[in-house]
């Protein structure tokens, strides 16, 4: 046996003369291919069909045919009618750059990017091109998906391919922070700077970039909330130019001005949690003036953020342990639901917004809370939002009301009360109470509620809820000569705040008498008895309080001398299994 030395072994089998021109297979990863020089989180690949079957066809893999770099890509190369999608996670505030092309059909093929904060694509054939975009600080999510959506059978394969994907940090730019008078938070931007204004403090301000058409500039920075965010902004543009100055708090808009305006003071809250503030300048690509070249830019001063910490007098008027946040809230105990205490807000100034937050358990379970307002329609309003959802909203002048609602597990669960009042000239004050705030676990407001009786008269049972039928009994009394009762039978949704879909279950004797569940459908009465007694008759979908009414008949049978018989039907909640009502007929043939 020859012996190769080991030097000697690596040229051999690297030299692709040596092997026909075609160098061994080596095992390469989607980093190597995208060139990734900086560390980026778990790269994730994922293929479908576009009905969200899985399927390895297409898989974004490690490519050497064609590149941006001349060494190597990534590429897919999906069947018609696919999907596949590369995701990966970055550290922010950054630039992250990459180039893209893609070969495929013009009107139904596309390539994605996308982050929390962006969203671009390409279509059809296009050759090699670099994008550039910003991501927000924190782990930011981005992913690339190539779409392939022909309706048609045919077309063979569509192509993409990725290359060079770098990512670069953007440090803190201590002379925005002296601009905005804020040296606490760093400042994040790549063309914001701090340029001479009159009228400011310390006669500086942060001043957007130089942006044209279809661009934007901003400037980004990460609090810790609740925290109360005032500043003083203001804007140089035409009209015609449809520039626009927004404030967004994670990526929502909080906040717009346009046109020429001088320095204004604003003032937002955020609730707690961490919160990326970003600062945006914005021309229109489309409908502003072409040929406008005045100045078109935004202007940032006396940036002050203050947090605000728990407050226990405000969980106390509230009855919760803990974690009640608000520094415009205060515990009232003049007017309360539960006779001790309840939080109180009220809005004596124009363009004002009071906040109460207040953290709920991440479980499932049942929320309750009681509102009180007495507000003036016209300039004002009351909202309380659960996880981003409005939950309750009034604008009267109103008693306690309960609110209830179903919530289903969740993290970082928060209710959110608020109190508006707009910018106009009434000076009416409007205020409003929150009290009793309580979470049960594994407790819901599903619940089922039957009730039975003689078909177009009154029911009984409305109200009644158990699953014996006490109670909810409706007795009928037929001759013998015309031995027939005809029941309505009713079932409504009692939840306070969810929709609820209700299944019923029929039980009987069969042998004297014949049962039938009639429902009428499109003015005809159809027989769905076999599924009633199966348990298989589902209600539509029932709003909170909506009901659902069909018939219930009750036939001797001719060869039966029996003279009496009782049926029940019991209605499951389909949300919550456990939530059952059960009423009951009586038939009784007179001699």
């Amino acid at each position: 046996m020859i012996r190769i030395p080991r030097l000697a072994q690596v040229l051999l089998f690297s030299s692709p003369a040596l092997w026909g021109g075609v160098a061994p297979a080596y095992a390469q990863t989607i980093s190597d291919g995208l060139d990734v020089s900086t560390e980026i989180g778990p790269v994730t690949l994922e293929t479908t069909d576009l009905d969200g079957v899985a399927t390895t066809s297409g898989t974004w893999e490690y490519h050497t045919a064609l590149s941006h770099d001349g060494i190597d890509s990534v590429k897919s190369l999906l069947p018609n009618r696919s999907i596949s999608k590369l995701t990966t996670s970055v550290t922010g505030p950054a630039v992250v750059s990459f180039w893209w092309k893609i070969t495929a059909n013009p009107n139904f093929d596309k390539l994605y990017f996308r982050s929390s904060n962006n969203i671009d694509f390409i279509g059809g054939t296009q050759d090699w091109q670099q994008r550039l975009f910003e991501v927000d600080p924190g782990t930011q999510t981005i992913q690339w998906m190539f779409e392939r959506f022909s309706s048609t059978p045919v077309g063979g394969t569509g192509q993409a391919w990725l290359d060079q994907l770098s990512v670069t940090p953007i440090p803190n730019n201590p002379a925005l922070q002296g601009a905005v008078e804020n040296f606490v938070y760093p400042l994040y931007s790549t063309d914001w700077t701090s340029s001479p204004f009159d009228g400011a403090l310390n006669s500086n301000v942060a001043k957007s970039g130089p942006v044209e058409p279809g661009e934007t500039s901003s400037m980004v920075l990460q609090v810790e909330g609740p925290a109360a965010i005032v500043f003083d902004w203001g804007i140089a543009s035409d009209p015609s130019d449809n520039s626009l100055f927004e404030f967004r708090v994670n990526n929502d808009l909080y906040g717009s001005i346009n046109g020429n305006q001088t320095l204004t003071r604003r003032k937002f809250e955020v609730p707690p949690g961490t919160h990326n503030l970003k600062f945006i300048f914005d021309r229109d690509a489309t409908s502003g003036d072409p040929f406008y070249a005045g100045l078109s830019e935004g202007y940032l001063d006396q940036l002050v953020i203050t947090p605000f910490g728990k407050s226990a007098d405000l969980a106390d008027a509230v009855d919760l342990a803990d974690n009640v946040y608000s520094n415009a809230w205060t515990r009232n105990t003049a007017t309360t639901h539960d006779g001790s205490d309840a939080a109180f807000a009220s809005t004596p100034t124009a363009d004002a917004a009071r906040r109460l937050y207040a953290k709920i358990p991440d479980g499932a379970g049942l929320l309750t809370f009681w509102t009180k307002t007495n507000v003036t329609p016209e300039n004002a309003l009351f909202r309380v939002l659960v996880d981003g959802t409005t939950a309750v909203e009034r604008n009267d002048t109103g008693d306690w009301q309960k609110t209830e609602i179903n919530l289903g597990a969740g993290t970082d669960r928060l209710l959110e009360a608020i109190l508006f009042r707009d910018a106009s000239t009434n000076t009416a004050v409007s205020s409003a109470y929150l009290d009793q705030i309580l979470f049960q676990p594994g407790v819901n407001n599903f619940q089922p509620d039957l009730s039975i009786g003689p078909r177009n008269k009154t029911l009984k049972g409305a109200g009644i809820v158990n699953a014996t039928g006490a109670a909810q009994l409706s007795q009928i009394r037929a001759k013998a000569r015309r031995p027939v009762a005809l029941y309505s039978i009713r079932m409504q949704n009692r939840s306070a705040s969810d929709a609820d879909e209700i299944k019923l279950r029929g039980s009987w004797n069969d042998r004297h008498f014949e049962v039938l569940f009639v429902v009428k459908e499109g003015g005809q009465r159809l027989n769905y008895t076999a599924a009633l007694k199966a348990g298989l008759f589902t209600s539509v979908e029932l709003d909170p309080g909506e009901s659902e009414s069909h018939e219930l008949w009750v036939v001797r049978k001719q060869e039966s001398t029996k003279r009496s018989h009782v049926a029940r039907v019991s209605g499951t909640s389909t949300t919550s299994p456990n939530k059952v009502d059960t009423v009951k007929t009586k038939v009784l043939i007179a001699k």
